[in-house]
């Protein structure tokens, strides 16, 4: 191919037989979010074969039917190389059902690699290849056509440097832990691109869910997920097919006929024509089947807090002598948990916490067990970069 459109079934099929002949190739997508629930796909590039000249092209999924591309992407067997890939795989697990095997994501190897967290895509091959890229076309109308010579330029080189990419990060993590940590990161990344929840939990995202009684939050249960089957069916955002405000006012008053669907602000004759008796009847099966409300936990002890505290830093400075990004190791909110288990819970039994498991246990999670269990201090070492260490008690 030389990086022209490809718009039938025959092109897109030698480009996938090329692929997979190569073994790996590099992906990025263009799309069009507004106004969707799943972004609407505009085009695909790929590019396979010798990184330092490899084959482009692009693909018109207006005109084709691009599945086969997306199997390329479930296939453990095929590298997939691909940049800050989170909305991409988003895409093609919720149009396609498919999910990345063997993703190779650039920007979370790089923060594995000294580069930063979250680094964008031309400042990475700026900074690994020394090339200049051109973001002129990167706020386009890409379900236009024709495409311009020159959008479709831009989007090429989203991926004509990708492989080679790759290749020096590769290098640069090759040789100790950090490589399988990124490799392992990189597979969480697509098995979890896709989040939406099941329509029985969508209620949870209904801002003041939890102020509500027990019937009418079942009736929100049923409103929110009649809500999600639709915002699906049509590819609409949720918002777009009914708001949560008014999802939240019909579940709190409770109408039993549509003069009192229509008496609720959002709530148009439209949707009381196509939908009232759903929404009459979501109203009265949720408040059939109320939800208890959970209980509140108890805030952490001072001490607590206070532990939280060290930890946080501990994290943060286990991460900096290792080299990576500290957000890929834990969130506060995940290291308050683990205080939490130790103070209220069995700790002959870890709660399934990522911190506490995979690479991120071995790199900080038995650190944070020999910290609390008196195993280990943290002490003050103004020489290392993030000014503390861990020292094993017997050495006080």
């Amino acid at each position: 191919m030389d990086g022209s459109l490809a718009t039938t079934a025959r092109e897109l099929d030698e480009i996938v037989e090329r692929v997979r002949e190569a073994g790996s190739f590099a992906f990025d997508l263009e799309f069009v979010p507004e106004g969707r629930y799943i972004p609407e796909l505009a085009l695909v590039q790929v590019a396979w074969g010798d990184p330092e000249d490899p084959e482009l092209a692009a693909i018109d999924p207006l005109e084709v039917d691009v599945t086969p591309f997306a199997e390329l992407v479930g296939d453990e067997q095929i590298e997939t190389l691909v940049h800050a890939a989170q909305a991409d795989l988003a895409i093609l697990a919720g149009s396609f059902e498919t999910e990345g095997r063997a993703v190779r994501d650039t920007q979370i190897a790089a923060a594995f690699a000294g580069y930063g967290d979250q680094i964008g895509y031309a400042a990475l091959v700026q900074s690994t290849l020394g090339v200049r890229l051109h973001k002129g076309s990167q706020y386009t109308e890409w379900l236009r056509r024709p495409l311009s010579r020159t959008q479709l330029t831009y989007a090429l080189d989203d991926v004509r440097y990708l492989a080679r990419v790759w290749g020096e990060l590769h290098a640069r993590l090759a040789g100790g832990e950090r490589l399988a940590w990124a490799l392992e990161e990189c597979q969480q990344l697509a098995a979890t691109a896709w989040r939406r929840p099941a329509p029985d939990e969508s209620y949870r995202r209904v801002k003041g869910w939890a102020r509500l009684s027990g019937p009418e939050r079942g009736a929100l249960r049923e409103l929110a997920a009649w809500r999600e089957r639709e915002a699906l069916r049509g590819n609409r955002p949720p918002s777009r097919v009914l708001n949560d405000r008014s999802l939240l006012e019909l579940a709190r008053t409770g109408p039993s006929s549509e003069d009192g669907l229509r008496a609720v602000r959002g709530v148009d004759e439209g949707i009381v024509r196509r939908h009232g008796g759903r929404l009459l009847a979501a109203i009265e099966e949720g408040a059939a089947r109320p939800i208890d409300r959970e209980p509140s936990r108890a805030p952490l002890s001072a001490a607590g807090e206070v532990w939280a505290t060290a930890l946080h830093g501990l994290v943060r400075a286990l991460a900096l002598e290792a080299g990576i990004a500290p957000r890929f190791l834990g969130p506060r909110s995940e290291i308050e948990a683990v205080v939490r288990w130790w103070i209220e819970g069995d700790r002959e039994s870890p709660p399934p916490l990522p911190l506490l498991e995979g690479w991120r246990g071995a790199l900080a999670g038995d650190a944070i067990l020999a910290w609390l269990g008196g195993e280990a201090a943290l002490v003050a070492d103004p020489d290392s970069e993030a000014g503390v260490r861990l020292e094993p008690r017997t050495q006080r």
